[in-house]
């Protein structure tokens, strides 16, 4: 006899073995198609692409918790190269308050994609993928669509700098997947955000400012974007709209493969950063192999349906198993 209890139990993990298992396959496959993949300069660069990846899919979990869905992350991103390289000109000099203006566009992309979800009613997919098109509107007008411009010196390090043999934007990650995880399981604002996730209506029955909580996730992923496009602009050194659209995707297939469901409800940060850790193994040694961006976005594609198809398998997998269970009780 299988009891509710165990249940949840179950499904979390399935949730946990389906991506660690895919992981250590992939780690295997790397070993044999791609010799060179366990090069000290190939890990790099999949903890590189571990941390940009990872800041965008953290806000993105925040906002899939509350039954969201957030598609303008790669227009913030690309937005704040562009701010940082034409407010500063490349030089130093006006670094800080490039990064303030940034921060602030960030927070009014975020504010936008709040304000349409919650007082207009627009569906989260349709305002947010709204928004991104304006937003890469913006930076297509200010480049001409072409690479331009040039990122100040001075932050360099925090897209090629490292620690003790770790790139930065692995150690970005890593503090702001704790402190996602302090909030999550330590504060009120944790059992907020979960109960706003699970049941909007008895949330707001109980006291909870829905809306606040909401609102904020869509801010926080968006503030995250922001600190993504710092990495992209250290790392790059200057202005290309191209290669932050494909964020967007990898956000959402990090924090789904990683078994966050995008019904929303319970969620937890160790599921996003496994699936981060996937999708950076993943990508890496799909360029390593020489697979084009064509290749990467069906590969991403099709780890989203499978990781969804199998997030489905695992939430009737207890019903399953208690009818089978009944099936075999002596009456």
């Amino acid at each position: 006899m299988v009891d509710r209890r165990s249940d949840g139990v179950l499904t979390r993990g399935l949730t946990v073995v389906a991506p660690l298992t895919g992981l250590l396959v992939l780690l295997a496959l790397a070993a044999v198609t791609a010799p060179n993949f366990y090069s000290s300069s190939v890990l790099s660069l999949v903890l590189f692409q571990i941390g940009l990846i990872g800041v965008t899919a953290l806000g993105q979990t925040f906002v899939l918790l509350v039954g969201g869905i957030d598609l303008s992350v790669g227009g913030v991103v690309g937005l704040t190269t562009v701010i940082i390289a034409v407010h500063s000109g490349g030089s130093d000099d006006k670094l800080l308050s490039a990064v303030a203006l940034a921060f602030g566009a960030g927070l009014l992309v975020g504010a936008l994609n709040a304000m349409l979800v919650l007082a207009r009613h627009v569906p989260p997919f349709v305002a947010t993928f709204a928004v991104f098109v304006l937003v890469q509107g913006v930076v297509i007008a200010w480049t001409k669509g072409a690479p331009s411009g040039n990122v100040p010196p001075g932050l360099n390090w925090i897209g090629t700098g490292d620690f003790i043999g770790v790139p930065a934007p692995a150690w970005i990650f890593a503090l702001v997947a704790v402190i996602a995880w302090a909030v999550l399981s330590r504060g009120t604002a944790g059992r907020r955000l979960y109960a706003t996730g699970g049941n909007r209506r008895a949330a707001e029955l109980s006291g909870i400012r829905t809306w606040t909580v909401i609102a904020s996730c869509y801010v926080l992923c968006s503030v995250l974007a922001v600190v993504a496009g710092l990495i992209n602009a250290g790392y790059i050194g200057y202005v290309d709209a191209q290669l932050s659209r494909t964020l967007d995707l990898n956000s959402i297939a990090a924090a789904v493969v990683g078994g966050v469901a995008l019904s929303g409800g319970k969620v937890r940060i160790e599921q996003t950063v496994l699936g981060v850790v996937l999708l950076g193994v993943l990508l890496t040694w799909l360029v390593q192999v020489g697979a084009g961006a064509g290749a990467q976005l069906l590969v991403s594609g099709v780890v989203i349906l499978c990781a969804v198809w199998l997030q489905q398998r695992g939430a009737n997998l207890p019903l399953r198993v208690r009818a089978l269970s009944k099936r075999g009780t002596p009456s």
